[in-house]
This record gives C-alpha cells, structure tokens and sequence, in this order.
C-alpha cells in the first residue's frame, strides 16, 4: 500500500495480466506448481480482506483470445517485456465464451486501472510478491500448426517420368528376344531387335540357322505388332520351320509368311500343313527353293483341301513333276479361296500341265496363275483354249519360257480372243517370230469380247508394222505391249531387214548417228527445244528421237536418257548433252587406239613368220 492507503494496483495488475496471459502455456505441464500455488495464495488474501474486486475490462491479450484473430501478443513483466506466442490449442481453448458476471467465491483478476478503495484496517499492508518469470520460458516459441492453401508445395517437385505404353511393350519385345537368344545359346541379331517392334519383319540371308529360328520362334509367340515375318534364305531348315510353326499356331497377328530358299523339306513342310489347318489368319504362304518333290504334293494338296483363308501360295523353285503337278491340280479344282499361285521354275509336263489347264475349267477363285519355266506344249494350250473360254475369274496367265511354238500359240490365242476375263498374258521366251507376234496382236485387235490390255512378250524380236500398231492401240487405250528389238526394213525391194541391237550402247549409237548425218549438238537440241529453254523433256526426247529415225528402240531410249539425265531432273539439257558427246568422243579414240595397237601386233606378227619362212634353208 503507498502513502494514500491505496493498494498498489498497477505492479499487481502486471502480475496478473500476466499470470491470465500466460495461462494457456502453463496448462502444458511446465512450471505449473508454482503457478498454481500463487493463485491460492491472492484467493486467500481477497477472501481476507472481505471484499470483491471488480471484473477487469477486457485486455488486448483477451481481445485475442476471444476473437482468435491474432496469434501473439506483448507481455510486460515489470522492466521487461516478452512477446507471447500461442499454439493453436490455446487459441481453440480461447475462443470458448467468458462468463460475464463474477461468481461468489470466485477469484476476479484485479483491474490494470488504478483503484480507489483504501484499506482503512490495522493489519499489516502487504504486497503481491513480484514473480520472476525463467528465461527458458521467454525463450520458448510453441511451433504453429497452419494449413497452405492456394500453393501446390508438390509443384517444384521434378516429376517421376512416365514411360509412354509403346516404348514399354518394345522394351518388353526386345527384352523377350534377347532372353530367348540366351535360353537358346545364340547371339542376337541387331536388325532383328529393331524390326521386333515395327509391323514388317524381314531378314533376307543371315543365316539364322534353325537355333535362331527357334529363338525368335520363342520371341514371337506374345509379339502384337509383327504381322509379315520374311525369312528368306537363312538355312532354317525343317527344324526351324517345325518351330515357327508352332508359333504361328499360337500367334494371330502374323499373316504373311515367307520361308523361301530354306530348304524346309517333308517335314517342316508336314508342319507347316498341320499348322494351316489350325490357324485362320495367315493369307500369303512362300515356300520358294524349299526341295519339294512329287511325294509333297500331297501334303500341299492337304493344305489346299482344308485351308479356306489363304489367299496366295508360292511354290516357285522346286522339284514338282507330271506327277505333282497333277496332284496339285486335283486340290486346287476344289479350292475357290486361294487367288495366286506360283508354280514357276518346276518340272511340271505332260499329265501334270493337262491338269493344270484343265482344272481352270472348275476353279472359280484363282486370279494369277504363273507356270512359266516349265514344259507345257501344243496339247496344253489347246485345253487352255477351252478351259479360258468358260473361265472368267483368272486375270492374269503366265506361260513365258515354255517353248510354245507357232502352232501352240494360236491354239492359246483361240481361246483368249473369247475370253471375257484375262487382263493380263505374259508369254515371252517361246519360240515366237516377228510374223507371229503381229498375229497374236491383230488378234487381240480385232476381238470384241477380249478385255486383255497388258501383253507382255518379253524379248521377242518384232517388226516395224507390229511397232506401228502396238502405238495406234496405246494412244487408243490403256494398253501395253512390252517386246523386244524391232526390226526395221530399210530395202523393200530386196526384203533385206537390219535389226536394231539391243545390247548396243544406246548413248554412242545416237552419236554415231548425228555423226553420220553431220548433227551437231546445239543444231539437236534447237530442233528439240521448242520454246528455247535449253532443256527438254524424256517425252520430248522421245518424240524427237522417233521422228528423226534414230535407230534406237523406246527400252534402248529409256537406257539413253538414264545416262544422259545425270542429275535426275526428268530432263536433258544443253550441258548433259556436251557430257555425252565427250564421253562418245572419248569412247571412240579408244576405240581407234585399240584398233591402230591391234595393227600393230599384226603387222609385227607378219614381220617374225615372213622372217621365220627366210631362215629356213
């Protein structure tokens, strides 16, 4: 109490303001005793005195726990001050509403306001004791518990990469065949992995070898990108075959196969037969230089009979003769789903090439047939002639390189002339001479049911009036004739013919001609270059060339303009034509030099046996 008698309230309300202000802290289990012991004591000495102070008005540190808009607050603790940091736990107990009428019986903090009561009794003044608050607790800052919102903390955060799905399943593909290359005991091929994950798989001459075979076997039972597997001379064997199909019994994406030049023999083909009747997806079958004979027929015609889904099948390179050939044939008067088939390069003739022929006559479904480089003859054709009549669904016939001879040709062109179906005839390398190929055209020429409009005679040698028509029918339509050298007349009188070689250099030809008829190159390309541009086109050189006679065939033509057309442009210019002339010239003193030097050695020769002849006595 000071000298007025008035109770020291301003030191005892600091006290207390902060002994309320730190209540929250002290509920935490430190320095709770003393604390506690000081709070009985002032309710003591409040009850003693007899009087009730008056509710305190609200402080700024209550103002903050009741709104719990602030999170710390100033303390003064007599020459000192503090900053107080509450914990969300404290501000949670805060917020709970205050009484506003003191109970009795109830400790009321004092007021920070001066009072005006004077203790007027004879006890003793006392003071509220001064409590020194630790440094730890000054110190101490409670951690706040706070929630980010508005910032993603995961967005500095480098992201894990995601694998896209296809680079997975190609890791897994090359992942599968390198696994079987080492379960099998081979080395893997580069190519191969990469072609693994792309839809075309092809690996021509590598020899693989039937253990290779066996690991990409492994390697493509679960492959889903693969459709068209070309294995083509790689020594696979029957033994690699049996394991391709065995995948190909499991695998359904695959549908081009091509196992040619193999070597695949009776049993990989025996497999591969079995493997057909299970399997519904694969189209297109070669079997090209895989040592079949007549005893395999047998198992192609299996193949043909039970097999509704393949769609070509190429027998090229083997051994079938009269005997396969007519197997073969009876399978294939059956099936009307397969649409190309290759039987080239056999042994097929006699009964066997009967049979081919005539079974077109029931077979309703085949589009190409290629027989060519075998033995058919007159008899063949003249069943051709009728089967061709009846049959509308074949497009496309190959008889090349069969020795069919003039009679053999006009038996076939009978049945062709009333043909409302073939497109296509290819029958080069026979035995056909320049009259009889200007019959086989005036024949297509003058037919109203034949719809052919591709005649491919190979190398065969025709004339002039051939040339002509197969031009005038050209420009008419679409129709193509491919043939060999023509044959220009130059006498009519002597009938005397010069044929224009075809092995000839066509670039030192055309310059021997404008040699000759004192051309020069500038004077060939004004006439050329109609509008002055020093450069004509492959048509315009064409045009050009035919209509100066030049002796050179329209193939011979094609080769010219390869060699001078040195840039690629589809054009010859001024430059590329003093190119060729240079290297016709060049050519030609070379040829002069060969010619002067073989003179020489003549003539030195003559000199050592004339005097050989003196010295003998």
């Amino acid at each position: 109490m000071d000298a007025d008698g008035d109770v020291g309230a301003p030191a005892q309300s600091s006290v207390a303001d902060k002994q309320h202000g730190t209540g929250q802290y002290i509920e935490t289990g430190k320095f709770k005793s003393p604390v506690a012991s000081r709070e009985s004591s002032n309710i003591d000495q409040n009850q003693t005195n007899g009087f009730k102070k008056s509710p305190e008005p609200e402080t700024k540190s209550q103002e903050f726990l009741t709104n719990g808009k602030r999170e710390a607050t100033n303390v003064q603790i007599g020459k000192r001050s503090a900053t107080l940091f509450l914990s969300s736990h404290s501000l949670k107990a805060s917020s709970k509403p205050k009484r506003t009428s003191p109970e009795v019986g109830t400790f009321q903090p004092p007021s920070r306001t001066p009072s005006n009561i004077t203790q007027t009794s004879n006890q003793r003044k006392q003071t509220v004791p001064s409590v020194v608050v630790p440094d730890e607790l000054l110190k101490l800052r409670v951690k706040k518990e706070f929630t980010f919102t508005g910032y993603d903390i995961m967005a500095d955060v480098e992201p894990v990469p995601v694998i896209p799905e296809e680079e997975q399943t190609a890791h897994e593909i090359r992942q599968m065949y390198s696994e079987s290359c080492k379960q099998v005991g081979v080395t893997p091929v580069r190519s191969l992995t990469q072609q693994l994950c792309t839809p075309v798989v092809q690996l021509r001459c590598r020899s693989l070898g039937p253990k290779g075979a066996d690991a990409l076997a492994i390697a493509l039972v679960n492959n889903p990108t693969v459709t068209s597997l070309d294995l083509e001379d790689n020594g696979i064997a029957s033994e690699g075959a049996k394991s391709l199909a065995e995948m190909l019994e499991v695998n359904h994406n695959i549908t081009d196969v091509s196992l040619a030049e193999n070597l695949v023999s009776k049993d990989g083909l025996s497999a591969i037969t079995d493997m057909m009747k299970n399997n519904f997806y694969i189209q297109s079958l070669d079997l090209t230089g895989s040592g079949f004979v007549d005893s395999d027929a047998y198992t192609v015609a299996d193949l043909l009979e039970n097999n509704k889904i393949l769609r070509e099948l190429i027998l090229s390179h083997n051994q079938f003769g009269d005997k396969g050939g007519y197997v073969i044939a009876q399978a294939l008067a059956q099936n009307d789903t397969l649409r190309i088939i290759d039987l080239s390069w056999n042994h097929i003739r006699g009964e066997g090439a009967k049979s081919i022929a005539a079974c077109l006559q029931k077979n309703l479904g085949l589009r190409k047939l290629d027989v060519s480089w075998n033995g058919f003859t007159t008899g063949d054709c003249a069943i051709f002639s009728v089967t061709l009549k009846e049959n509308t669904t074949l497009k496309e016939l190959d008889l090349s390189n069969n020795q069919l001879g003039e009679t053999a040709i006009a038996y076939l062109m009978k049945g062709i002339q009333k043909s409302d179906g073939l497109e296509i005839l290819r029958i080069g390398g026979n035995l056909i001479i320049p009259r009889m190929a200007l019959v086989i055209l005036k024949a297509i020429e003058q037919s109203e049911a034949c719809r052919l409009h591709t005649l491919d005679m190979g190398d065969t040698e025709v004339d002039e009036e051939f040339y002509s028509m197969a031009d005038e029918m050209q420009a008419k339509g679409s129709f193509e004739v491919a043939h060999g050298p023509v044959i220009k007349r130059r006498d009519a009188k002597t009938n005397s013919a010069e044929a224009i070689d075809g092995n000839m250099d066509a670039v030192c030809e055309l310059f021997k001609y404008m040699s000759d008829n004192n051309y020069r190159v500038i004077d060939l390309m004004k006439w050329l270059d109609k509008d002055n541009s020093m450069s004509v086109s492959r048509d315009e050189f064409k045009k050009g060339m035919i209509t100066a006679e030049v002796p050179l065939t329209e193939h011979q033509l094609d080769l010219l303009l390869d060699q001078l057309d040195e840039d690629g442009d589809g054009e010859v210019d001024f430059k590329e034509m003093l190119l060729g002339e240079r290297m016709f010239r060049r050519k030609m003193r070379q040829k002069k030099e060969r010619l002067r030097s073989t003179k020489e050695k003549s003539a030195n020769l003559r000199k050592i046996v004339l005097a050989a002849i003196k010295e003998k006595p």
